[in-house]
């Protein structure tokens, strides 16, 4: 069964995937929603779906922010340092931050939870969610219809996969970029201990 059969077959299920898809992967929800206009979903409401999606899913992660203190869940997704690293550019600089989560991949999850953390003003953060929204669905959509208008049928079914390789390598890169960056922080919050236990031996030798 190959996806176009499963679109024509299960339109409600692929629409539905559109909008909850973000709350897992964004990136993925894009691509999947791309792939599921070529493929004989009404790119219309795949357009509008993934709008919605992704703006439900951004503005969450907003209200994780500001709902640090009433949950330990919530409250161990603030205490990233990414998260607290955001302040600045949160609170002085909202509308680049924002741009900027939306269309650098691995950025989004500790600015938008920041913006909430730091209280950033609801609306002006759902105005900048929503109209990013709509740019960066209408940019991917329409990149994914030129492609698959000039490279034919066959390379229009390979180009999702395409598409989603490259999505899952950027996030292998920031996982791996995250995971060495944690290691980094934990090497510099036991270093402090280090000198004062040998200058502790030094005194006690004397």
């Amino acid at each position: 069964m190959d996806f176009t059969h499963l679109v024509s077959t299960l339109p409600w299920g692929i629409y539905l995937l559109i909008v909850i898809t973000p709350f897992i992967q964004e990136d993925t929800a894009v691509v999947g929603a791309a792939t599921a206009s070529l493929s004989g979903a009404d790119p219309l409401a795949c357009y509008l779906l993934l709008v919605f999606g992704i703006s439900c899913s951004d503005l969450f992660k907003y209200w994780i922010g500001r709902a640090a203190h009433v949950f330990g869940w919530t409250r161990r997704m603030t205490q990233r340092a990414d998260v607290l690293a955001a302040r600045e550019r949160v609170l002085k600089r909202l509308g680049l931050t924002l741009a900027i989560a939306r269309f650098v991949p691995g950025t989004r999850i500790p600015l938008f939870i920041a913006s909430g953390l730091f209280h950033a003003p609801f609306t002006r953060v759902a105005a900048y969610v929503i109209g990013s929204a709509f740019v960066y669905a209408g940019v991917i959509s329409a990149l994914f219809n030129a492609l698959g208008a000039a490279l034919g049928d066959e390379a229009r079914q390979k180009l999702p996969f395409a598409a989603l390789g490259i999505v899952i390598l950027v996030m292998a890169v920031q996982f791996a970029r995250s995971a060495l960056a944690r290691r980094a922080a934990m090497r510099l919050s036991l270093a402090p201990g280090e000198p004062m236990s040998g200058e502790f031996e030094r005194t006690t030798d004397g």
